[in-house]
């Protein structure tokens, strides 16, 4: 049977309930998360195509057309190349808004090729109406980047940084730390201990109503430390995510000495998946960035977070700390001619 197609603009073009029941059992897909999305990525126009049958979602890809994209690229001045030209010829990228999450939702049945197969020819078709220049499906795992599964011209390439999570299994944060190695047990109550010393306070609250525009500011300051302190690109959506915050299911993390801040970071969750957005540091104050992260374990545990999922990088420390790399650093694309499609792949290989 042929799949019935449908291209919204908005997640209340489809409506609450159908939304879910696709969404149901992957990451960051729900209503209530692309609204926030949505809510965030004002100047982000998107499109979701979706696949149904006898009037049955079947299958979804959510798409973004970014003009403003923070590339994991060095060195520094290849990187902002590549960005000015995107903002010129804006990428057209399959995600789940502000997260490192595929936005392709496929059946768990044989009909998952034909959708997936189906879902690339409609989306190459919007990126030519949009005269975008890459066309992206990126946080992939390997058993969905069978080069026969996507249809000519795609590519696809494997990068470098792996994503990382946590899987949750305990009762409380003292039972995750007692079965730490004895190394990062004894790391963890030294760094409790200097902390303390320092007069170092960590603060978890829901988030139920706006930040204010002052605490926004000094987070915006925070975070800026740690982008420039590791050579990466700004978060373009950083102040409106903070902005809006409330109207996802999140938790503001603060560390703050005699009331002032010294470290943030925003845990946002959606199903039984969590993870920390927005980490900002006062690089001044030493011991500020293992609080965070013991707190953002710690808030997990007594959310009944399943799964916190750790991003890339610092992969020594995770493993420390129980984080496992995950699958999920293959991408595909098509780009706009076999110039860019070469110039696609140069780039996958410095990412």
């Amino acid at each position: 049977m042929d799949f019935d197609i449908q291209i919204a603009h908005s997640v209340e073009e489809v409506g609450q309930e159908a939304w879910d029941n696709l969404g149901q059992g992957f990451p960051f897909a729900s209503y209530r998360w692309y609204r926030f999305g949505e809510r965030v990525l004002t100047d982000a126009a998107h499109l979701y195509i979706i696949l149904s049958q006898r009037g049955q979602p079947m299958a979804r890809c959510t798409l973004w057309l970014k003009t403003q994209e923070p590339l994991p690229i060095r060195p520094t001045v290849v990187r902002r190349l590549i960005e000015g030209f995107i903002k010129r010829r804006p990428l057209l990228v399959c995600r789940s808004p502000l997260t490192s999450i595929s936005g392709l939702v496929l059946p768990h049945t044989p009909l998952s090729d034909k959708a997936r197969t189906l879902i690339a020819q409609i989306a190459l078709d919007e990126a030519r109406q949009l005269d975008t220049s890459f066309l992206v499906f990126d946080y992939l795992k390997a058993q969905e980047t069978s080069p026969a599964d996507w249809p000519e011209p795609f590519s696809v390439v494997q990068v470098s940084d792996p994503g990382t999570h946590l899987s949750i299994t305990w009762s409380d944060f003292d039972c995750y730390v007692s079965q730490l190695s004895k190394s990062a047990r004894k790391d963890y109550r030294r760094h409790r201990n200097r902390a303390t010393d320092l007069g170092i306070k960590i603060a978890c609250r829901p988030l139920t109503n706006p930040l204010t525009e002052d605490t926004v500011s000094q987070a915006m300051t925070l975070i800026g430390n740690v982008d420039r302190h590791h050579g990466s690109p700004s978060h373009p959506y950083g102040r409106e995510m903070l902005e809006n915050a409330h109207t996802a299911e999140s938790t503001w993390i603060t560390a703050k000495i005699d009331g002032q801040l010294v470290g943030c970071g925003l845990a946002l969750r959606d199903g039984e998946v969590q993870f920390l957005a927005l980490l900002g540091l006062d690089y001044q104050v030493q011991y500020v960035y293992f609080q965070m992260i013991y707190a953002a374990i710690r808030s997990a545990i007594e959310n009944d977070v399943k799964v916190l999922r750790g991003g890339s990088g610092t992969y020594s420390l995770k493993r420390r700390l129980g984080f496992e790399p995950e699958d999920n650093n293959y991408v595909t694309f098509a780009g706009r001619g076999a110039l860019l499609q070469k110039l696609g792949r140069w780039a996958a290989r410095l990412a």
